[in-house]
C-alpha cells in the first residue's frame, strides 16, 4: 500500500425522474382496421418507469494515480400500447424511429395480443401489479418493457397492421365489396340485401381494385361517408332501391372475366319526354376540348415506401399538345396502397373525363319510375341532334306530382341489347294528372275539452274522400256565406266512421265502422289518452283494436269519460273520430262565440292538382259555441245567522262545491237571483205569479272563489236560486243557466240547534278550542263552560264567541269542557264534550353555566314544542324567559342555578343543580375565551400568509408561462414568418372540428376554432418576424377566458387575463422586465369569496405584496414585507382581521416556522389584549372598574423613599403596623394604640385603647 491514497474523481448524470409519453391520446376512437396498413400505437398503459445505474472506471496520471469513475443511466418502462379493434391477423414491419424491423424480433422488445374474445392480461402486470391486469378482450395491442436508453422518451413506434378481411381480396388488402358489407353489418343493417354485390365484387376482384383502411382515420366516421366514398373511388353507384341497397358499377369496358352492363331499358323520344320550363325537351350541358382537364393526380399510400403519402399523375399527352396543361384537383385515393392501382384510378378519371363530358337532362311522367342510377336509355331528340345517343341515368328526383327530374352522362359508342321495354303511346298506362278528385266526404266538425287544446277554444275539423283520386282539400270559412277565406289545408284523410252498434253508459267495448287502420296500444295508452276517439261529445280511449270479418273494429278496455266529458249512451251510427294529426285545428276568439259560420271544403287530387271551385262545393254551417267546460260538483248551501254589535241581526248564504277535475279550473262564480226582485230590475211575464217574477230576471254576480263563497245580508223571506259557474284559465266560463243551481229560502229557524262537530283543543301560550258550523238553525253564538249549565255567567264560563274557536284561559292541566250552540230564539243545542289533559314539561338537565365578568351565561336543553319558555331559579332569584338561553349580571360571589320549562299551566319540574363562581378579580380562567380568540385570530393571520404567498409565487409561475403559452398557439396555428410575408387563408373542417386561419403581410394574423364544446379565437400582430402582440379567447360550456400580451423583442412584456365559471370570475395583470416578472395583480370572486391581492419582484423573487380577502364570516387585510435574498423569510407584516366574534391588528416579524411579537391589540368576548413591549398612554386615562394584573407588586419594591405624599387622607383602612423609623426618635400605629418614643428608645407617649 502506498504512502497516499490514490485520487478518486466521480462524474455523475443527472438521474431523470419523469417518464414522457408522447402517443397517449385520452378518449381517442379506436380504430376497425381492414385491410394492411402502418398505425402508430396509443399508450393505454405505462408503469415501472426504473433507472439502471451504470458504471465505468479510468486511470491517469502518473502511475494511474488518479481513479475517474462516470455513472451514467439508462431507463426502462412497461408499456402497452392499443392499437385497433380486434381480432386481427398479425404485424409485418414495426418502425421504432427511424429503425425498421420485422415482427417478431427482439430488438422490438413487444408481444402481439391480437384482440381476441377470450385474451387474458398480459402477464408482467398479472405478476407485477394484479391489481390493475386487464385482458383488454377485443383489443389489439403491443406490451413489453421497453429500453428507453438514456432519456426518459418513449421512442416512435409504428406497426405495420394486418387487419381483418384479408381472405377476401390477395391476403394483403380487402376487395370493396365485402368491406362495404362488413361496414353495414357493422351498423345494424345485416338483414338489407345489396343487390348486385357479387357483379360489383367480381369487377372489384376482376380489376384488382382492392383497398385497406386509410392510416390517416383519427376519428370516427358514419357508415355513410366511408360507403359512398369507397364507392366514388371504385366508379359506382350506391343507392336504396325500394326496401333493399342497388350497387352498380359505372365501368364500360370488360376487364377480365367481368362483362360490364349492354342492357339499354327504355329507347326514349319525344314522346316521352315532358316539356322543360324552357320549351325544351332535352337541355345538355357539353363540355369542349379546350375546357376538358388533361392531367389527373392521385394522391396514395405507398406500402413499398415505408407507407409514405406519393402522387402519380395521368396525362392526355395529344390534348396537352393542342391547348396546354390544365391540371384537375387532386383525388385523395388514401385507401389505396399501391402505385400500381393509384395508376389504373388516374387513367379511369381521364377516361370519365373525357367520354362523360355531356350530361343530360329531361323529365318523364311517373310511368318511367323502373328507372334507377346506374340504368342505360337512348335518347332520341332531332332538336338537339340526338339519334339514339346512349347514356347512363347519374340521377332521378321526385316532385310532389310525381314528375321524375332526370339526369343522365353520355356513353361511349358500343354494342348495345336491344330496349328491356318497348313503350308506346297506345300500351303505356295513361296517368291523368288533372283527374277528379271527387268531393269531400261530410266533415266532422267539433270543439274539444279545453285539456286537449293548445289556445283553450278550437274547433277540430275531421274530412275524408269519396274517392281514391282525393289527396286532401282546401278548407274555407265565411261568417256570411259570400265572402270566403282560407282557413287551412287538410292533406290526409281522418280516420273517420261510426259506430257499429249500441253502446251503453257503462260499456267498455265497442264496434265501429271507419274508413282507416287503428292500432292496438297498452292500458297506459288508453290511460294518458294516446288512443283518443271523439265519439259524439265524449272522449273515448281504447286499449287493444281488433279487426274483425266484416271489417270493422272491436275497441276493446275503453276509457270513458275522459277530459272532463260524460260517459253517455251512444246509438249506432253515431259518428266517431280518431283524434290525431290529419284534423285541422283552428283557434276560436271570444267573441266568436254564438256566431254561424258556413264552410266549404274544396278537394284537389293525389297530384295536388284539379283543385274543385269553391263555387261547385257545398257549404257546411256551423255554431261556434264556448267550448266544453266541465260542470262544478257537490253544490251546498245554508244560511248562517249574524248578530251586529248593535244587536241588528244578519243572514248570510254559504255556498259550497267541488271543483271540477280539469288542469285549467281557475275558479267558481257563484251568481244569483231572488224570487222577489226589485221592481226597477223586475221583468214581468204573463202567468207568471208576482211571487216569482224575480225569477224572470237576469243572472246577480255574487262572487267567487276555489269551494266557496258567501252572499252576505241576504233578505229574509226570499228564496235565492244560486248558480255556480266553471271558469278556466283562459277566461272562458260556463252560462249560468247551464251550470249546477240550488235554491234556498232566508228565513228564521226556530229548530234546536244541532250539537257542533269536530270539538278539538291544543295547547301553546293558550289553550284554543275549534268546531264546526252548525248550520240546521240560526246560531247567536256558541257557548264554552266547565259545567253543564248553559247560559249561567259565573266562573265556569269561558268563551261566548260566534266563531268557530275561542281561547281559553284555563287554571288545570286535566278537565272537561263543554259546547254549546246557542239560536237567535234561545235554544241551546244538547252540549259537545271534551275531556282533555295537559302533561306538565319534563324535568330538563342541569343548566350550563359559564362565568364571565360581572355575570354568567346560563343555557338549557331546548325548549319541547308544547312549552313556552323557561325559569331560572338563581339563589334568591328567579328570571323567565322564552328562550333556553340567558345571561344574567350579578356581582362576585357563588351561585346556585336550577331551572324548569314553562308550559301555559306554570312550572315544570326542576332540574338538578349547577353551580358558577363569578370573581371580582381576574384571573387566568377569566381570559381564557380571550387567549383563545387570540389564538385564533394568530392563526387565521399565519393560514391567510401561507396561502397569499402561495398564491403570489404561483402568479410567478403562471406568468412566466405566458411566453411559452403565446408561443404554442403561434405553433399550433402554423403559421410561420413566411407565410407573413404574404396574405394568406386557410380554412380546416373534419366531422369534429372546423378551424381557420387568416394572415396579410403587414404581420397579422388571426385564428378561429371551433370543436363541438369548445369555441376558441386568437389574434396576433408580429413586428420584424417577431410576435409583438398576442389575444386569445377560449369558450366552453362551462368557462370563459380571455388573454392579452405584449412582447419587446420576442420577451413578454406584459399581459391581462379574465376567467369566468358559473361559480367563479377572475382576472389577473402582469409586467416583465428583462423577461422576470416584475410586478402582479389580481382579483377572484366567488359566491363565498372576494379577494384581492398585489405583489412585487425582485430578481424573479417575491419580495412584497398585499392582499384584501372577505369571505361572510372574515374580514382580511395584510401587507408583507419579504426578505429580498429569499422568499421564504418574511421581514414584517402587518394585518387587519375581522370576524363575527373579534377583531385583531398586529404588527409582528414572523418567520413562516415562529412568531416574534412586536405589536398587536386583539378584541373579542367582551376582553381586550394589548400585547407589545412597550404600551404608551398619553391622554388622561379614567378605568370604573378594578384594575387587576397578573404579578403584583413585589412586597418592600415601595419605600418612603419612593413615595412623596404632600397629604393623605382615608375614610377607613387597615394599614398593619405603621411606623417612621425602626429605631430612636419615632412613632408606631398600631392595634389601636399610637406610640412616641424618643432618642434611647424610651416610650414617652401612648394613647389609644389597650
Amino acid at each position: 500500500m502506498g504512502l497516499f491514497k490514490t485520487a478518486n474523481i466521480v462524474s455523475r448524470a443527472d438521474k431523470i425522474s419523469n417518464f414522457t409519453v408522447s402517443t397517449a391520446e385520452y378518449g381517442s376512437a379506436v380504430m376497425e382496421l381492414l385491410g394492411t396498413t402502418r398505425i402508430s400505437g396509443n399508450v393505454i398503459y405505462y408503469d415501472d418507469f426504473t433507472a439502471h445505474e451504470h458504471r465505468e472506471t479510468q486511470r491517469s496520471g502518473k502511475g494511474g494515480g488518479v481513479k475517474s469513475t462516470t455513472i451514467t443511466y439508462t431507463y426502462t418502462a412497461a408499456v402497452i400500447m392499443g392499437l385497433c379493434e380486434g381480432p386481427i391477423k398479425g404485424i409485418g414491419r414495426v418502425w421504432i424511429d427511424k429503425e425498421l424491423y420485422q415482427y417478431p424480433s427482439e430488438k422490438i422488445g413487444m408481444t402481439l395480443y391480437s384482440g381476441t374474445a377470450d385474451q387474458q392480461p398480459w402477464p408482467y402486470v398479472v405478476g407485477k401489479h394484479p391489481e390493475k391486469a386487464l385482458p383488454y378482450t377485443g383489443l389489439a395491442y403491443m406490451a413489453g418493457v421497453i429500453d428507453l436508453g438514456n432519456n426518459a422518451s418513449l421512442p416512435n413506434f409504428n406497426f405495420e397492421v394486418q387487419g381483418k378481411l384479408l381472405d377476401t381480396g390477395d391476403g394483403v388488402d380487402v376487395n370493396p365489396a365485402d368491406y362495404i358489407r362488413y361496414i353495414l353489418d357493422k351498423v345494424g343493417l345485416q338483414e338489407v340485401e345489396i343487390v348486385g354485390l357479387e357483379n360489383y365484387r367480381k369487377y372489384c376482384r376482376e380489376s384488382d381494385f382492392l383497398i385497406s383502411t386509410p392510416a390517416d382515420y383519427t376519428s370516427a366516421k358514419t357508415a355513410r361517408d366511408i360507403v359512398n366514398e369507397i364507392a366514388s373511388l371504385t366508379n359506382a353507384y350506391m343507392f336504396w332501391s325500394n326496401d333493399r341497397f342497388k350497387i352498380v358499377p359505372r365501368a364500360d369496358r370488360p376487364v377480365g372475366e367481368w362483362q360490364p352492363d349492354k342492357q339499354i331499358v327504355y329507347n326514349l323520344t319525344a314522346d316521352d319526354f315532358l316539356e322543360q320550363s324552357n320549351g325544351a325537351c332535352v337541355t345538355y350541358s357539353r363540355k369542349d376540348s379546350s375546357e376538358l382537364y388533361n392531367r389527373f393526380t392521385v394522391e396514395f399510400y405507398n406500402r413499398e415506401n415505408a407507407y409514405e403519402k406519393e402522387s402519380v399523375s395521368y396525362e392526355d399527352s395529344e390534348n396537352i399538345a393542342d391547348y396546354g396543361l390544365r391540371q384537375a384537383s387532386t383525388t385523395a385515393a388514401h385507401y389505396i396502397y399501391t402505385k400500381k392501382r393509384a395508376v389504373k384510378l388516374a387513367e379511369e378519371l381521364a377516361r370519365r373525363n373525357k367520354y362523360e363530358r355531356n350530361k343530360y337532362t329531361f323529365k318523364l311522367d311517373w310511368s318511367f319510375c323502373r328507372l334507377e342510377p346506374g340504368d342505360l336509355v337512348t335518347l332520341t331528340d332531332v332538336n338537339i341532334g340526338l339519334d339514339k345517343q346512349v347514356a347512363m341515368i347519374d340521377g332521378i328526383t321526385e316532385d310532389a306530382h310525381g314528375i321524375l327530374s332526370v339526369t343522365a352522362i353520355s356513353r361511349a359508342a358500343g354494342d348495345y341489347s336491344e330496349a328491356l321495354y318497348d313503350v308506346h303511346e297506345v300500351d303505356r298506362p295513361y296517368v291523368d294528372f288533372n283527374a277528379e278528385p271527387g268531393d269531400t266526404d261530410t266533415p266532422l266538425i267539433f270543439q274539444p275539452p279545453s285539456d286537449l287544446t293548445s289556445s283553450g277554444n278550437e274547433i277540430w275539423i275531421a274530412a275524408k274522400g269519396k274517392k281514391d283520386a282525393w289527396g286532401g282539400c282546401t278548407v274555407f270559412v265565411s261568417d256570411n256565406n259570400t265572402n270566403y277565406r282560407k282557413a287551412g289545408t287538410i292533406t290526409n284523410n281522418a280516420r273517420l266512421g261510426t259506430l257499429a252498434k249500441n253502446m251503453q253508459v257503462s260499456d267498455t267495448t265497442c264496434e265501429v265502422k271507419i274508413n282507416g287502420m287503428l292500432l292496438s296500444g297498452t292500458a297506459q295508452d288508453a290511460e294518458r289518452g294516446n288512443t283518443l276517439c271523439w265519439v259524439d261529445g265524449e272522449c273515448i280511449s281504447y286499449t287493444t283494436a281488433t279487426m274483425l270479418s266484416n271489417g270493422n273494429y272491436r275497441l276493446d278496455g275503453c276509457r270513458r269519460g275522459q277530459y272532463n266529458t260524460t260517459a253517455t249512451a251512444h246509438n249506432s251510427g253515431a259518428r266517431l273520430v280518431r283524434c290525431d294529426e290529419a284534423l285541422l285545428k283552428t283557434e276560436v276568439r271570444k267573441e266568436d262565440v254564438g256566431k254561424k259560420i258556413w264552410l266549404k271544403f274544396c278537394s284537389y287530387n293525389i297530384f295536388s292538382t284539379g283543385e274543385q271551385s269553391l263555387a261547385d262545393v257545398q257549404a257546411y254551417e256551423y255554431i261556434i259555441n264556448a267550448y266544453y267546460i266541465p260542470p262544478v260538483q257537490n253544490l251546498t248551501a245554508y244560511n248562517r245567522y249574524r248578530q251586529l254589535a248593535d244587536g241588528v241581526a244578519r243572514y248570510d248564504i254559504v255556498v259550497n262545491w267541488t271543483p271540477p277535475n280539469m288542469a285549467t279550473y281557475l275558479e267558481g262564480q257563484l251568481w244569483y237571483k231572488t224570487n222577489n226582485e226589485q221592481a226597477e230590475r223586475m221583468v214581468i211575464a204573463e202567468g207568471v205569479p208576482a211571487d216569482e217574477m224575480g225569477w224572470q230576471g237576469g243572472w246577480l254576480y255574487g262572487g267567487s272563489g276555489k269551494d266557496q263563497c258567501v252572499i252576505p245580508q241576504a233578505i229574509v223571506g226570499d228564496t235565492y236560486r244560486l248558480a255556480v259557474c266553471t271558469k278556466d284559465e283562459y277566461g272562458m266560463a260556463t252560462s249560468p243557466d247551464m251550470s249546477p243551481q240550488i235554491d234556498i229560502t232566508v228565513a228564521v229557524k226556530t229548530t234546536t240547534p244541532n250539537t257542533p262537530d269536530d270539538f278539538n283543543i291544543s295547547f301553546n301560550d293558550v289553550a284554543v278550542v275549534t268546531w264546526k258550523e252548525v248550520t240546521n238553525s240560526d246560531i247567536a253564538f256558541y257557548e264554552v263552560r266547565r259545567d253543564n249549565y248553559p247560559g249561567v255567567e259565573d266562573v265556569n264560563l269561558l268563551a261566548r264567541t260566534n266563531g268557530l274557536s275561542a281561547s281559553l284561559a284555563l287554571s288545570e292541566r286535566t278537565g272537561t269542557l263543554y259546547l254549546y250552540a246557542k239560536s237567535a230564539i234561545g235554544k241551546y243545542s244538547a252540549p259537545a264534550d271534551l275531556k282533555y289533559y295537559k302533561a306538565e314539561p319534563p324535568r330538563p338537565e342541569p343548566p350550563v353555566l359559564s362565568p364571565k365578568i360581572g355575570g354568567m351565561g346560563i343555557k338549557c336543553k331546548a325548549v319541547p314544542s308544547d312549552c313556552i319558555g323557561v325559569r331560572y331559579y338563581i339563589n334568591d332569584d328567579s328570571v323567565y324567559s322564552k328562550n333556553n338561553t340567558l345571561s344574567y349580571s350579578c356581582e362576585a360571589g357563588v351561585y346556585d342555578v336550577t331551572c324548569a320549562y314553562v308550559d301555559m299551566f306554570g312550572d315544570g319540574p326542576t332540574s338538578g343543580q349547577s353551580t358558577c363562581t363569578v370573581k371580582t378579580v381576574i384571573d387566568e380562567s377569566m381570559i381564557a375565551d380571550e387567549a383563545i380568540s387570540s389564538a385564533k385570530l394568530d392563526k387565521i393571520v399565519q393560514t391567510n400568509i401561507s396561502n397569499a404567498t402561495a398564491n403570489a409565487n404561483t402568479a410567478l409561475q403562471n406568468s412566466n408561462n405566458a411566453l411559452v403559452n403565446a408561443n404554442a398557439a403561434l405553433s399550433n396555428s402554423n403559421i410561420t414568418a413566411d407565410k407573413l410575408k404574404k396574405d394568406y387563408s386557410t380554412t380546416t373542417q373534419t366531422e369534429t372540428l372546423i378551424a381557420t386561419r387568416v394572415a396579410n403581410s403587414l404581420g397579422n394574423y388571426s385564428t378561429t376554432e371551433q370543436t363541438a364544446n369548445m369555441i376558441a379565437g386568437s389574434i396576433a400582430n408580429f413586428k420584424n418576424d417577431t410576435l409583438s402582440q398576442y389575444s386569445t379567447t377560449k369558450q366552453t360550456s362551462a368557462m370563459i377566458s380571455s388573454g392579452i400580451a405584449d412582447f419587446r423583442d420576442g420577451t413578454l412584456s406584459k399581459y391581462s387575463t379574465t376567467e369566468q365559471t358559473s361559480g367563479m370570475i377572475s382576472s389577473s395583470i402582469a409586467n416583465f422586465k428583462n423577461d422576470t416578472l416584475s410586478q402582479y395583480s389580481t382579483t377572484k370572486q366567488t359566491e363565498e369569496l372576494i379577494s384581492s391581492q398585489v405583489a412585487s419582484y425582485t430578481d424573479g423573487k417575491l419580495s412584497g405584496y398585499s392582499t384584501i380577502e372577505q369571505t361572510n364570516t372574515a374580514i382580511s387585510n395584510i401587507v408583507v414585507k419579504l426578505n429580498n435574498a429569499t422568499d421564504k423569510k418574511l421581514e414584517s407584516y402587518s394585518t387587519i382581521q375581522q370576524t363575527q366574534d373579534a377583531i385583531s391588528l398586529a404588527v409582528k416579524d414572523i418567520d413562516l416556522d415562529g412568531n416574534t411579537l412586536v405589536s398587536k391589540i386583539n378584541l373579542a368576548n367582551g376582553g381586550i389584549l394589548l400585547d407589545g413591549k412597550l404600551i404608551h398612554i398619553t391622554g388622561q386615562t379614567l378605568f370604573d372598574d378594578n384594575i387587576v394584573t397578573n404579578k403584583m407588586l413585589q412586597a418592600g419594591s415601595v419605600d418612603a423613599s419612593k413615595i412623596k405624599v404632600d397629604s393623605l387622607s382615608a375614610i377607613c383602612a387597615t394599614i398593619g403596623e405603621f411606623k417612621t423609623a425602626d429605631t430612636g426618635a419615632r412613632t408606631v400605629i398600631k392595634d389601636n394604640q399610637i406610640l412616641v418614643y424618643d432618642a434611647t428608645n424610651r416610650l414617652r407617649v401612648r394613647m389609644g385603647v389597650w
